[in-house]
């Protein structure tokens, strides 16, 4: 199966295969997306979904007003209700107070600690190349579970995080490493330079290797992240984003963060009739 035709916002995984994706847009730019799923063969559609869940996708369903922070999607469900979508999958982005965050994880901090485990900044990789890298590696693991999820090459990785650098603070990327000296976890975080005055910061993506996933290596890694953002001056919180609700990820936050807005993943049997 090749790829949709030009103007045609639809996307076809053979790993979600006869699930198809469907680009952000009007009903009748979803309506002709519709349309070559099903002579593709596929069942049903999912939106709005890119080529892949690394990219842009969820549509906003419930906000408290807060303005969008940096990178967060936009979408609107409309389109989606109107042409007879319903939510397959939901998300969620919190605002997390620093000091709660931190003092949650400090227990555990000091038993990893005696344990030889260390947490280190981005300066601790040779290279941004070579920290992606072990990023890729790490999330490959961690992510395999996740909703609609498919592979990313490294290619591909690098290139998605590349024009994030000049965003980043080398400071406010942390790896964890077990005891032998493995990269076993990493937390990316980013001012929020959208909104600076607002005076919060973004963690982007926090994964963990599944083989520490009990070790409370991802709650370590975020309590540390508050910390070191809130010293350098991002001290009205950290904002735990695009959480999908039925990840371990949420649980991390659940007890201290206040969320601001929900999303949803909608999904449509192509089969039914319209």
């Amino acid at each position: 199966m090749g790829p949709a035709p030009d103007g045609i916002p639809a996307f076809i995984h053979p790993d979600l295969f006869p699930y198809g994706n469907i680009a952000d847009g009007d009903p009748d730019a979803i309506a002709a997306a519709e349309q070559w799923l099903r002579e593709s063969g596929c069942t049903h559609a999912r939106g709005p979904l890119g080529p892949s869940t690394w990219h842009a996708y969820r549509a906003v369903v419930e906000s408290d007003g807060r303005r969008p922070f940096l990178g967060e999607t936009t979408f609107s469900p409309e389109a989606w209700l109107a042409r007879g979508y319903t939510p397959c999958a939901h998300y969620a982005s919190a605002l997390a107070a620093n000091q709660a965050q931190a003092e949650s994880a400090q227990a555990r901090s000091d038993t990893l600690l005696r344990a030889g485990w260390r947490v280190e900044p981005l300066t601790a990789h040779s290279s941004f190349e070579d920290a992606l890298s072990c990023f890729h590696r790490i999330s490959t693991a961690a992510f395999t579970n996740a909703f609609a999820y498919t592979p990313l090459s490294p290619k591909d990785f690098h290139a998605m995080y590349a024009p994030i650098q000049p965003l980043v603070d080398p400071r406010m990327v942390l790896t964890a490493y077990a005891p032998n000296g493995e990269a076993a976890g990493f937390c990316f975080t980013i001012p929020d330079r959208l909104n600076p005055d607002l005076g919060a910061f973004i963690i982007k993506t926090l994964a963990v290797d599944p083989a520490h996933r009990s070790e409370g290596i991802g709650s370590w890694l975020v309590g540390s992240s508050h910390g070191v953002a809130h010293d350098l001056g991002w001290t009205a919180g950290g904002i735990h984003a695009l959480m999908w609700t039925d990840s371990h990820s949420r649980n991390i936050s659940k007890h201290a963060g206040h969320i601001f807005r929900r999303y949803a993943l909608f999904e449509k049997d192509l089969t039914c009739p319209t």
